[in-house]
């Protein structure tokens, strides 16, 4: 085995899972007994070990993946709100790429190891980052979303019913808020950002990235779409991942990157601009309005 070999590898890896994933854990590095490291996610231990084992069968790989921690302590945003990094920030600092926000009434961020004098957290729908020491936050004890109100949600029907009026009312009153990568409501809102929040406010904790809110809950016909539905789709012009809501058969809101703002427009001129993988309903819309439980999207001091 060509350890000089397994080192370009590595580095190569680590250049590779830097530009697909927005977790920012992979520190690997050869020794005497093999490979060791740690990452932040599953997916990264997968890649890493079968391209190991495609060119070095017999090397030892050990990885401890991160996110599948079970942390006992936990990150409660304090006011304004709390930013969660993909890169790791210097003490009391920010890093350059915002992965997402927690709000000071959203469930807490789990507390997954502390390093460099930064924290490595899972914010609310599975987003792992990096958070300042001396940020907006106080460590206090675990808690599971669901206790704090939020429901986790995955692919099939869903027995929670929300609604569908208080979604789009809130919606509506986002249009015109700035699109700000990772944002989920403090400074702006990215796609998924939105729609994370818009499910929370009625007690519905979606996955935090486009991706994973494309396989929640069960999949509709584009000709049977209604209000709340997710539409999980990518650019045309860019085949970036994007994820939109409608407020009716024909029309559709989203956290738009090109206009730089929330905004509504008719579905069809959405549908030229954006390739529509599949429609999605997360649970029963139910007609009478349910009590918010995740905040309400906004900074301290603003408003609509």
């Amino acid at each position: 085995m060509d350890a000089a070999a397994v080192r370009a590898e590595l580095a190569q890896l680590r250049q590779a899972m830097a530009a697909r994933y927005p977790d920012p854990v992979f520190d690997l590095r050869l020794g005497a007994e093999g490979v060791r490291g740690v990452v932040g996610v599953a997916a990264q231990a997968e890649v890493a070990r079968a391209r190991l084992a495609a060119r070095w069968p017999e090397l030892s790989v050990r990885l401890q993946v991160l996110a599948e921690r079970r942390p006992r302590r936990a990150l409660w945003a304090t006011p304004p709100w709390l930013e969660v990094w993909r890169d790791r920030p210097a003490p009391g600092g920010r890093g350059s790429s915002l992965t997402t926000e927690v709000l000071p009434h959203d469930p807490p961020a789990d507390l997954l190891a502390v390093r460099g004098g930064a924290c490595l957290v899972r914010a609310p729908g599975g987003a792992v980052g990096w958070v300042a020491r001396g940020g907006p936050f106080q460590l206090g004890p675990r808690r599971d979303p669901a206790a704090g109100g939020l429901a986790p949600v995955g692919p099939g029907p869903l027995p929670a019913r929300w609604s569908v009026a208080e979604v789009r009312l809130w919606l509506l009153d986002q249009v015109g808020r700035p699109y700000v990568w990772g944002g989920t409501g403090g400074a702006g809102f990215d796609c998924s950002g939105l729609t994370w929040r818009a499910f929370a406010r009625v007690g519905l904790c979606l996955p935090r990235n486009s991706r994973g809110q494309r396989g929640c809950g069960e999949r509709v016909a584009a000709a049977a779409v209604g209000a709340g539905d997710l539409a999980g789709a990518v650019s045309r012009r860019r085949r970036v991942s994007h994820v939109a809501l409608a407020l009716d058969p024909v029309t559709v809101v989203h956290a738009c990157s090109e206009t730089g703002a929330v905004r509504v427009e008719p579905r069809r001129d959405f549908e030229q601009r954006y390739q529509v993988l599949g429609w999605r309903r997360v649970g029963r819309a139910a007609p009478a309005s349910s009590p918010a439980s995740a905040g309400d999207g906004q900074a301290p001091g603003r408003h609509g």
